[in-house]
């Protein structure tokens, strides 16, 4: 074998032996070659992902501080720095409690170096405000989050993103302040600045509801002739005696009792745990006697005085509504009994509201069937003796007690709220009378009917008046209509309406007399600004008019005004022939009383003015 041939197979068994082994090394170099490839790309997309961490954190308007677990600062990017005014220098390694917290809630140096973050702390996750301090002094709100994690050395780390929400949070004071505001003036009376009628219902029910089983008190205070004081002081002087009058009572009651306004010059005070009446009639007692001490206002003294009515829940069944209108009845006693007093809704007052609830429904009844009786009373001319009209006076028989007095059934007509319905049921009655009247040939007697503010308030009244007139055949100048000198007093709207009636009744050709003049709280002004054809002077002061001057020269110069603006003057209450004489020289028109007769019955009435006319015998004064 030749040398060539020799080497030949020695080359190509070297080549046959090196081949896998340079196949296996360009393997691991070309992956060796992908690795450093790769890891270029990841080194390369490190820096870019730390140049955009690095750039979302200096721009972000968010603080945000790397912490250790004692707090301790380890990085904070610029947003956090201007927070608080302050530099990286400056903080870096120092617990924010050091320099962030206002001086009023600084923690000692025991107390910083005692903190440490817990990630197990479901609060130190959460989202919360805290009040904190710029380096330049003033306070802000500052709103945190924690987040925690693991460094690269295994440590953990706290990582807090916080924000200035000063304007927020001020923003959600004052809407916190409007809604309290509005809440307060939804629940108290603008005036006195005590809980109102919707806080006195919630608050006495729940104490009714509270299931300790100890009673609940109630006192119901009615301040007297209150309108009086309007009218003498103004509405600025009713407005101290109110607010005067919340500050006594509120200075006398416990602090677990409730004052409350419920009405123009109405309070309650509701009296949790309450053992017994007793009890409530000492505190309404002291409350009678602070409530009347005169008190300044504007360089003179005002003074007032007060009725209350007292009652106590008698089980727990009983119920706000049964409650006030217990104390409301007993209230409605003690003004019925004199004023300025205190009245208990005890056992025989309750036997009493048990029979008057019982004789309102026979009331209502009587109204709603029509069949109350109505009467009529004379009135006479004193110039000529001659009888020119009737009043028309509504009576209640009842079935088993008789004869029921008008000052009796009259109160619970009003408390019923049916005077404008049983007004209504008087202008029939008088209508019908006044045509029998005509047939009978009496044309000459006008007819008279009361007209009480729910009736003026009727939107029917005037329409259903003159239907009647025509329908009666009757004169419209023979029928008066009666306005108590008080009827317009009431809010603006209620007294312009009142005073618009008044003048349609007037310019359509109806009499309209004030009545019970010379008694109520306005009458001049009255004249001044209602369209009435005359005035009744009342019998209180007609009726002892020859033995009190006073009296006297209050009536002659109430004659002598009508008299002078054109006006016609009757005087009721007139008992007897010197009285009537009296007033005759005053200059007084036309007298009522029972000198010249007391009401008559429908069924008498006719035969009465038969025989008078008979008799030819007109008294004289």
């Amino acid at each position: 074998m030749t040398t060539f041939v020799v080497l030949f197979i020695g080359l190509l068994a070297v080549v046959l032996i090196l081949t896998p082994l340079i196949i296996h090394l360009s393997r691991e170099v070309g992956i060796l070659r992908l690795t450093l490839h790769d890891a270029r790309l990841e080194l390369v997309t490190a820096v870019r992902d730390a140049d955009y961490h690095r750039m979302a954190s200096e721009h972000a308007s968010d603080g945000l501080v790397v912490q250790d677990m004692k707090a301790r600062i380890l990085w904070a990017n610029p947003a956090y720095l201007k927070i608080f005014g302050v530099t990286f220098d400056e903080i870096v390694g120092r617990n924010p409690l050091e320099f962030a917290l206002p001086p009023n809630d600084a923690v000692s140096p025991d107390e910083i170096e005692a903190f440490r973050y817990c990630a197990d702390d479901p609060q130190d996750w959460s989202l919360h405000e805290r009040l904190n301090r710029h380096n330049d002094g003033r306070e802000f709100w500052n709103q945190m989050n924690s987040s925690y994690n693991l460094a690269p050395d295994g440590t953990q780390n706290a990582i807090v993103v916080c924000r200035d929400v000063t304007e927020q949070m001020e923003q959600k004071q004052k809407l916190h302040e409007t809604s309290n505001k509005l809440q307060h003036e939804a629940t108290h009376d603008g005036l006195t600045g005590v809980p109102n009628r919707a806080a006195f219902k919630t608050f006495i029910g729940d104490a009714l509801r509270s299931g300790d089983g100890t009673p609940v008190g109630l006192l119901h205070i009615d301040l007297d002739n209150f309108k009086a004081v309007n009218d003498t002081h103004g509405h600025s002087g009713g407005d101290a005696v109110l607010t005067h009058t919340a500050d006594v009572i509120r200075q006398n009651i416990r602090d677990s009792d409730l004052l409350a306004r419920v009405g123009g010059d109405e309070f309650v005070v509701v009296c949790p745990q309450t053992s017994d009446l007793a009890l409530l009639d000492d505190l309404s007692t002291r409350l009678l006697d602070v409530t009347s001490k005169p008190f300044a206002w504007s360089n003179r003294l005002l003074k007032i005085e007060a009725s209350i009515g007292a009652a106590i829940s008698q089980s727990e069944k009983t119920t706000a509504e049964t409650l006030l209108v217990q104390a409301d009845f007993a209230l409605y006693e003690a003004k019925r009994t004199g004023r300025n007093r205190v009245a208990l809704y005890d056992e025989d007052l309750h036997d009493r509201h048990a029979f008057q609830s019982r004789r309102a429904i026979e009331l209502a009844n009587a109204i709603d069937t029509g069949t109350l009786d109505y009467w009529f009373q004379p009135t006479m001319s004193l110039e000529t003796g001659q009888i020119i009209g009737l009043e028309t006076l509504v009576r209640w028989v009842h079935p088993v007690d008789g004869v029921i007095a008008p000052d009796e059934f009259l109160p619970m007509v009003k408390e019923l709220g049916l005077m404008g319905a049983l007004d209504l049921l008087s202008m029939t009655a008088a209508l019908t009378e006044k045509r029998n009247l005509n047939h009978a040939g009496f044309g000459d007697i006008g007819i008279a009917f009361n007209a009480s503010p729910e009736l003026l308030s009727h939107p029917d009244f005037i329409r259903r008046l003159i239907w009647g007139v025509e329908a009666a055949g009757i004169e419209r100048a023979h029928v008066t209509i009666k306005v108590l000198e008080t009827t317009n007093f009431g809010d603006a709207s209620e007294t312009q309406s009142h005073a618009a009636i008044i003048r349609d009744l007037h310019d359509g050709g109806f009499q309209v007399h004030l009545d019970d003049f010379g008694v109520g709280f306005a009458g001049l002004s009255h004249l001044a600004k209602l369209d009435v054809t005359g005035v009744k002077i009342d019998r209180g002061l007609v009726t002892n008019l020859l033995s009190d001057a006073i009296r006297g020269k209050i009536v002659r110069k109430i004659v002598v005004l009508s008299n002078d603006l054109g006006l016609n003057v009757i005087a009721e209450g007139v008992e007897d022939q010197a009285t009537a004489t009296a007033l005759a020289g005053m200059g007084c028109g036309v007298i009522q009383g029972y000198w010249l007769s007391r009401p008559l019955p429908r069924d008498d009435l006719l035969d009465w003015l038969h025989d008078r006319q008979r008799q030819q015998r007109p008294k004289r004064a």
